[in-house]
This record gives structure tokens, C-alpha cells and sequence, in this order.
């Protein structure tokens, strides 16, 4: 189960830098992968085009089989190819089994020879209006749609849920902007009052969120006998 994601960031003048904290843990099937992953930066916050760097090494490791991968992301400079990605993949003795490269904006193969790549991942196409809506891809567009029967299944707290969102996705950006003070000042009055809400199916073990259960069956249920306290 994935943690809820948390990070601190570090104002450099020029730069915007976002640390992530913790650890990742999936399992599909009966495999169980784990990794952290690198810093992100926002470039160029005072002059000239803004853009997104990610930059640090991104560890991926397979407890149940050892095999671990190491990427780096390298830092952009100012000639030469840019977002390049580099790693290999390493079975429990240390030994490099392959090795991989690419650019994560584009493509990611396993090198076969010296000339000879296999893609293993590549970049979708944007959607042709991408540059009127923020840049986005066309995944992102359908993040806070809600269809067909999906509202049933959602928690009453979840995001896609919040009323300057709705109005966001409705066109209707006067009352969004309305929405988004209202509940930012709730919350803020509820963290001067001590009652800010706490994280339901989540609990933080050190620097990580494990989760805590119980998600899945109030779910199932439909959220009925759920006491969740509102967050807008």
C-alpha cells in the first residue's frame, strides 16, 4: 500500500527544491517492490522560463527476489542533452544483469549491445490542446472527472470531491476561487483550535505513513456507519 505522499521543500533563490520523505511499498502479485525517490526542482523562479527538474538516484528493489535497479537522474546543464536518465539492474549479489537509459520526458530502454536498445517505456502523445490546459497529459485531464459509478466508491473526504474542484472542472472559476479561500480558512481555523482531522486509514511510523487498514471494507460498505468529519 502506498503512502500518502509528504515532502519538505528548499528555497535556493533561484531554484524551488522538493525533497520526497519515506518510502514507497507496492505489492503486485507476490512480488513486493520498495523505493524512494529523487528531488525534484522548479527552475528559474525569479528570470526567465520556468521548467521542472528532477534530479538523484531512484532505487527500486524487489524484496522478494533481490533484483534492484538504480537510476540516476542527471542534473540539466547548459549544453547537451537534457532529463537524461541512466541505470542498471542488480540481482542480490551485486552483479549488473542490464543496464538502462533514457530521458524520463521521452523514453526509458534496456541497452542490449552496444547498439541495440529494447524500449521498455515511452512517453504517450499530448493531447493537441495540452498547451491551453497547463501542459498536462492526457491522464492528468481525467484525474478529477468523476464517471459513471465511481462517486459511490468514493470516500466522502476525497479530493475530487471538494467543492472548488467541481467548480473548477464546471468552468466556473469565480465561485473555484471562492471555494478554494472558504476551505483553506477552515482549515486554518481548525489548526488554531486544535481540531485539525487526522489521517483515517494511515498512520505515521517514524518518517513514513504505513497503512492502517480498514479503507477497503468501509468501501465495500458503501461508507455507510462511517463517522468521517468533513474537510470543506
Amino acid at each position: 500500500h502506498r503512502h500518502p505522499f509528504h515532502w519538505f521543500t528548499c528555497y535556493t533563490g533561484k531554484s524551488l527544491e522538493i525533497i520526497p520523505i519515506g518510502t514507497t511499498r507496492v505489492k503486485i502479485g507476490s512480488d513486493r517492490y520498495v523505493w524512494t525517490k529523487p528531488s525534484s526542482f522548479m527552475r528559474n523562479l525569479v528570470v526567465g522560463t520556468k521548467y521542472i527538474d528532477h534530479c538523484g538516484k531512484l532505487i527500486i528493489e524487489n524484496t522478494s527476489t533481490s533484483l534492484k535497479a538504480t537510476l540516476d537522474f542527471k542534473q540539466n546543464g547548459y549544453w547537451g542533452p537534457t532529463n537524461v536518465v541512466s541505470g542498471i539492474v542488480q540481482d542480490g549479489n551485486g552483479d549488473t544483469l542490464t543496464k538502462l537509459e533514457g530521458k524520463w520526458d521521452d523514453s526509458l530502454a534496456q541497452a542490449l549491445d552496444g547498439d541495440h536498445l529494447h524500449i521498455l517505456w515511452r512517453c504517450a502523445p499530448f493531447p493537441k490542446n495540452t498547451m491551453d490546459y497547463y501542459g498536462f497529459t492526457s491522464f492528468t485531464f481525467t484525474l478529477n472527472e468523476i464517471v459513471g459509478d465511481m462517486s459511490q466508491k468514493l470516500p466522502p473526504t476525497d479530493s475530487r470531491l471538494r467543492t472548488d474542484i467541481r467548480a473548477l472542472e464546471n468552468g466556473d472559476l469565480d465561485k473555484a476561487e471562492a471555494e478554494k479561500l472558504r476551505i483553506e480558512e477552515a482549515q486554518r481555523d481548525r489548526r488554531r483550535r486544535g481540531q485539525d482531522r487526522q489521517p483515517r486509514w494511515f498512520k505515521k511510523v517514524g518518517d513514513e505513513w504505513e497503512y492502517a487498514g480498514g479503507y477497503w471494507e468501509a468501501r465495500a460498505k458503501g461508507w455507510k456507519g462511517e463517522s468521517i468529519a468533513p474537510l470543506w
